[in-house]
């Protein structure tokens, strides 16, 4: 990746003047390569090896026996506020004077016990708007539930470790109803140009159990990093390959909102990267015996655990 950089700037150069040579430069085409070199550029973790989104290939992806998850107090309902950061949507619980435990995730072979931080949005200009794509597939939108491994304390402390952050990735699709589950997008209204308003209290508050996709038992694993920001590589990364859905109008909501500088939020997807020497699990909805691997528990992968963990047949 880190020597690729240089011809990768090279060959937008290039394209770049071809494009002047022949005219206005179509910036459309150029955005995506220009915000790629922004992030390797102003942020020094975005050139890593282990960097998100990436493409899924599921007839690679190595079976793994994880035990379900389990979605501790994410079918209450607690006071949520909206915020436009300017680089996507927020939601957030309002912590303050809740007695009540907020929710938490254990199980899907994550070792310890993660907290909600918050979940946001990622969509296009046209229908490929998912940062992750499952064998090539991109979809509408993309939703990220984060959350961090409690034993670190706070979610700032947690980004300092490979085993800081546990982040559901989950494919939005179309169809041609609204999705109540999505009716705080109404309130997208407020919250469009954050120069103005940048958060808004939601009237009716929405319980996580009702954003997750109907089938929670198979989903794919890899370790990552964040896709903006420091791109930290501190991720386990759960990308369910059961969607859930909204309507055109509803994803519509999405594009109104516009950025601190009044541009419009219209493409806030990274570009996928290399897997390099990482690999994908999947824990399929019925587990079979084989091929599993033999410590099932542990989130963080390497090749030689892989190795030693598949049976191959004698000769």
């Amino acid at each position: 990746m880190t020597k690729a950089a240089p011809l990768l700037c090279k060959i937008a150069l290039f394209g770049l003047l071809v494009n002047l040579s022949i005219g206005k430069p179509n910036m459309a085409q150029l955005a995506p390569i220009a915000s790629f070199l922004s992030w390797r550029e102003h942020e020094s973790h975005c050139g890593g090896q282990h960097q998100s989104p990436i493409n899924i290939e599921s007839a690679t992806a190595i079976i793994a026996n994880y035990p379900e998850f389990v979605f501790h107090n994410y079918d209450l309902v607690f006071p949520e506020r909206l915020e436009n950061n300017g680089h996507t949507v927020e939601l957030k619980i309002e912590e303050q004077g809740i007695s009540a435990e907020l929710p938490f995730i254990t199980g899907g072979g994550l070792t310890d016990r993660y907290n909600f931080v918050q979940l946001h949005f990622h969509w296009g200009q046209s229908f490929s708007g998912s940062e992750h794509r499952i064998d090539g597939e991109q979809y509408p939108a993309e939703l990220h539930m984060v959350h961090y491994n409690s034993k670190y304390g706070t979610f700032t402390e947690a980004l300092s470790y490979e085993d800081g952050l546990a982040v559901f990735g989950i494919m939005i699709e179309l169809q041609s109803r609204d999705n109540i589950a999505f009716r705080h997008l109404e309130q997208f209204d407020n919250i469009i140009d954050p120069s103005i308003a940048n958060s808004d209290t939601l009237k009716y508050s929405v319980p996580l159990s009702d954003l997750l996709p109907d089938n929670t038992d198979s989903f794919f694993r890899y370790n990552g990093s964040l896709t903006t920001g420091d791109c930290n590589e501190d991720v386990i990364w759960t990308v369910f390959d059961t969607p859930i859905a909204i309507s055109e109008r509803q994803l519509a909501k999405f594009r109104r909102l516009r950025d601190e500088h009044g541009n419009e939020l219209v493409e806030n997807v990274r570009l996928t990267q290399l897997l390099h020497d990482r690999v994908v699990m999947y824990r399929p909805q019925s587990n079979p015996s084989s091929p599993s691997l033999s410590n099932p528990s542990s989130p963080l992968l390497s090749l030689p655990d892989l190795i030693s963990a598949i049976e191959f047949p004698l000769e």
